[in-house]
């Protein structure tokens, strides 16, 4: 079988990830390449950062927020739109799909500690969060990806 390996009932088998790996990598390219073709910018970053330190119950991520973030808000914007459209474009092709996973995580994150979203909570960062550690657990790019290539040449959290 090779290329498809393992059975959907598998819940071990990447093939399992497959779904939730398109639909999160068609969403976060999405996003990004709205972003990308919008304008968005240092800006309407720093007033939305602005607005969320003021309101988020995550208190440690403040300092963060008021002393690099949003001081440095155009490099922050640019580092968002390169971020959604690596890892959207990653899981699509189920290229370092781990690592991929690892890094929307982390843009996950830090999305719901600046906004203030609950962590239970069905807003989209949370179960995006949820999606990329399926995605990471089930090493869903090497059935139907380019991770298939992969095995064995690269460290295990990569692909």
């Amino acid at each position: 079988m090779g290329f498809l390996k393992g059975k959907i009932e598998d819940y071990g088998s990447p093939l399992a990830g497959v779904p939730a790996r398109l639909f999160a990598g068609y969403f976060f390219l999405k996003y990004g390449l709205h972003k990308a073709t919008t304008g968005f910018g240092g800006e309407a970053l720093r007033q939305t950062l602005t607005k969320w330190a003021a309101e988020t119950p995550y208190h440690f991520y403040v300092p963060f927020l008021q002393r690099l973030a949003i001081p440095h808000a155009g490099a922050f914007a640019l580092l968002v739109i390169f971020g959604e459209v690596a890892v959207g474009a990653a899981l699509l092709l189920g290229c370092a799909t781990r690592f991929a996973a690892l890094a929307g995580i982390f843009l996950c994150l830090n999305f719901v500690f600046a906004s203030g979203v609950p962590f239970i909570s069905v807003e989209q960062p949370v179960v995006f969060t949820l999606l990329l550690v399926t995605i990471y657990a089930t090493a869903a790019g090497r059935s139907l990806g380019l991770d298939f290539f992969l095995k064995g040449k690269v460290p295990r959290f990569f692909a």
